[in-house]
């Protein structure tokens, strides 16, 4: 398997995070999330904004701007990359963190018969006695199972929704929605809870022939755009990156031709798990226009701006 979200690749001492499915050749898409200090000690880096400021300082040749993508991308050479964490070789533990990981993983793998990976700070071994549980599955067939083992999981209470605002108002600084909204979306959902009264957070990663973009398509930024929308399809909802196909129902503000804005995509697992098909929701992000080969479409892609939102209509 190619190398995937979930993933992370150090490059000179830092540590990257691989984001998403799709990659230009010979490299690959990845954000910096540990970076090494003079003390050889890491800072941990919490925001895209932050991460791209340390990249124009100390990486500039690694932003480039992708048709594919439409915007400024963080590309690494695969040539430049000194060792790669996979997520699906953790396979033993000698932390607290790192033991209660091995236990959820294992519990879910008997359950229902997939492979589980364990990212995060624990695949780094930089976890520390108050880390979070990072999940991950690859495929979408392994990742309807895994909903399956969650939701049997969640009904036997052995894991609990989220319940405080503390990693939310850690996680969340780069987003103007308020950690207490935050919190009413995550409470829902089955991808993220509480083990063992540790923190757990999953993403179903789908693989690249499951995918729906093609390094072919063109993708051209019109400009922010707010609407109200009806999900007309979720089957990519709790995938990361995620896809909604929705039908517009009004227009609040932005170019007209947000009215025929047909999906919302995030490569962000944030979003994932936010609504359903049938459900009416509020979206703002950067309105895109995507050219393929035989068509071209409206879509809304969310999750680099602090104002991006994807919410319910008077629905928690």
């Amino acid at each position: 398997m190619k190398i995937l979200e979930g993933y992370y690749v150090e490059v000179d001492g830092d540590i990257y995070a691989v984001k998403g499915v799709l990659h230009p050749p010979g490299k690959i898409i990845a954000i910096p999330i540990y970076v090494e200090m003079l003390d050889s000690r890491y800072h941990r880096i919490r925001s895209l904004r932050e991460a791209f400021r340390y990249l124009e300082k100390n990486k500039p040749q690694y932003i480039e701007k992708l048709d594919f993508t439409g915007q400024r991308t963080p590309t690494i050479p695969l040539d430049d990359v000194q060792e790669i964490y996979n997520p699906l070789e953790f396979n033993q533990a000698d932390t607290d963190a790192g033991r209660d990981a091995l236990i959820l993983k294992e519990m879910i793998e008997n359950s229902v018969n997939i492979k589980v990976g364990v990212s995060g700070s624990i695949l780094l071994g930089l976890d520390d006695p108050s880390s979070d549980i990072d999940l991950v599955v690859y495929g979408l067939d392994s990742g309807r199972r895994f909903i399956e083992a969650l939701r049997e999981l969640r009904a036997m209470n052995i894991t609990k929704p989220v319940n405080t605002l503390d990693w939310l108002i850690e996680t969340r600084i780069d987003s103007e929605t308020s950690p207490e909204e935050w919190l009413k979306l995550e409470s829902r959902k089955l991808l993220t809870g509480v083990f063992k009264n540790r923190l757990y957070t999953s993403k179903i990663v789908p693989l690249l022939d499951e995918y729906w973009e093609n390094l072919s398509q063109i993708v051209r930024e019109i400009g922010r755009a707010e609407i109200i929308c009806r999900v007309v399809d979720s089957r990519f909802s709790n995938t990361t990156p995620n896809l909604y196909n929705v039908k517009v129902l009004n227009l609040v503000e932005g170019d007209d031709r947000a009215r025929y804005v047909s999906q919302v995509m995030s490569m962000r697992s944030r979003f994932a798990e936010i609504a359903s098909t049938g459900d009416t929701v509020e979206v703002e992000g950067r309105l895109e226009e995507v050219e393929y080969r035989d068509k071209k479409i409206y879509r809304i892609f969310i999750g680099n701006n602090e104002r991006d939102k994807l919410k319910p209509v008077m629905k928690y």
